[in-house]
């Protein structure tokens, strides 16, 4: 098999552990929901509409980050490694300047939203608290993307697992004796689940910097160098298209959670089982959109154009397959999957249903999260974006809305049109990004044939 995919090893080498460490990493959220799903329905469900307030936030930052990948891929494989530490230290600056205004965003603008999107007292007063304790952790957010695109984009992708592990096991016992106020500590529910969640962030950040400053024999961020940590445009140029592509993703799924809230306080926790579940689902994709920007991006700068080819295929093979076995098991188990959230058959009941809609969008999400971290690896980050913007923005909110309010099936849609809507859009979203992937591959070797014709005629 690896004579006839010889891409496929080096596909795989990255992606396991990757995949691993973003399922451990988004594991931090399940937790969250199963723990305060047998504490609290309304706390579960303010934790959905928190999460929907302050994610997009977090995940422009961690979208940010994602800009890293191409740039420090290159020096990193051109031999060029001083300069990783000017692209590092441009993402500490982006980190800490970007990260205070996503602080004051998360606790001070936010709750003010909250009063008209949750209709119970209780969901509202958590919400609040759940948002002011966790906006310490927007800035790290950024900061531990940053050190593990490093970490992979240079090969090494098992010490970010072994810190997403570390993570997860901190956060459990830290959600243990939070949430349900064991060994002597208060009883915070909710509240409790967001401090666990921002110790865990920071401490992550802090095993990045001491591993790689005093135990790394090949340390990859040697020096922080000042004047570039106020100079962040080549970053910034590259990453903020990446970063609002990323948060048009995330806060559409947060958008889902507002319009959904008009359903009444349950659909909102069904809407929150349906986020965790498809989070899970969702970090393989991921993993393939990031190995999908280092493969390419190490193509390109070793090989030229021709081995893009080849890896594109191993990925998209992946992704199909990856694709038909969620499908199957999410259609078999969509009326059991919920109940390992919540004991509230009600909650149960609709997130059963919403699951079956679910389960149909995650090929065109394969595709588009592929073909996002392949043009990622071009440098070419603004198309995605401006993808993002009018497929998920333009169709699915729209689409959604009107087929559960106003279209003649909105009666029996309910909540599963907007499910419906971001099937439409995801889908013309995949076809819009393989589009501009072809575009931009057949330019690349326009580019390479011109190049090689003019040296030819020199010659």
């Amino acid at each position: 098999m690896f004579r006839k995919w010889p891409n496929l090893r080096e596909v795989l080498f990255l992606l396991f552990p990757m995949v691993l460490t973003m399922t451990l990493e988004l594991s931090i959220s399940l937790v969250d929901t199963l723990m305060l799903g047998r504490y609290d329905a309304y706390h579960l469900a303010a934790v959905g509409l928190a999460s929907s307030l302050w994610l997009p936030i977090g995940c422009f930052l961690i979208g940010l980050s994602f800009g890293l990948t191409p740039l420090v891929t290159k020096h990193l494989h051109g031999r060029q490694i001083k300069l990783v530490n000017i692209y590092m230290s441009q993402a500490v600056g982006v980190c800490f300047f970007l990260g205070i205004i996503g602080i004051f965003l998360t606790a001070f603008l936010a709750p003010l939203v909250v009063p008209y999107m949750a209709t119970e007292q209780v969901t509202q007063d958590v919400t609040v608290g759940y948002l002011w304790l966790i906006a310490p952790a927007i800035p790290m957010l950024g900061m531990m993307t940053a050190y593990k695109n490093l970490f992979e984009a240079a090969g090494r992708p098992h010490f970010p697992m072994f810190v997403a592990f570390m993570s997860l096991i901190l956060n459990i016992l830290f959600n243990y004796v939070l949430i349900f106020g064991n060994f002597g500590f208060p009883e915070m529910g909710a509240e409790g689940a967001a401090i666990a969640s921002t110790l865990s962030i920071w401490l992550s950040v802090m095993y990045f910097y001491i591993y790689d400053r005093y135990f790394n024999k090949r340390p990859l961020f040697t020096k922080l160098v000042i004047p570039y940590v106020k100079k962040c445009g080549l970053l910034l140029s590259v990453g903020i298209p990446a970063g609002f592509a990323f948060s048009f993703e995330i806060a559409l799924f947060s958008s889902l959670t507002w319009l959904i809230s008009s359903f009444g306080d349950f659909a909102l926790g069904a809407g929150q089982i349906v986020m965790s579940y498809s989070s899970i689902l969702f970090t393989p994709m991921m993993a393939m959109s990031a190995v999908a920007s280092i493969v390419v991006a190490k193509a390109l700068s070793k090989e030229g154009v021709s081995g893009v080819k080849q890896r594109m295929k191993v990925l998209l093979g992946l992704g199909v397959g990856y694709f038909l076995v969620c499908f199957t098991l999410t259609q078999f188990f969509s009326d059991q999957i919920p109940l390992l959230f919540t004991t509230n058959t009600e909650v149960a009941v609709m997130a059963s249903a919403i699951l079956i809609v679910s389960s149909t969008y995650q090929f065109s999400d394969v595709l588009q999260t592929i073909f996002t971290g392949a043009l990622r690896g071009f440098r070419d980050t603004r198309s995605s974006m401006i993808a993002f913007g009018v497929s998920l923005f333009g169709l699915s909110m729209p689409l959604g809305y009107w087929l559960s309010h106003y279209s003649p099936w909105a009666e029996s849609l309910g909540v599963l049109g907007f499910y419906v809507g971001l099937l439409a859009g995801l889908t013309l979203l995949s076809i819009l990004l393989a589009l501009r992937f072809r575009f931009v591959y057949r330019r690349a070797q326009t580019r390479l044939m011109s190049k090689d014709a003019t040296f030819t005629n020199m010659v």
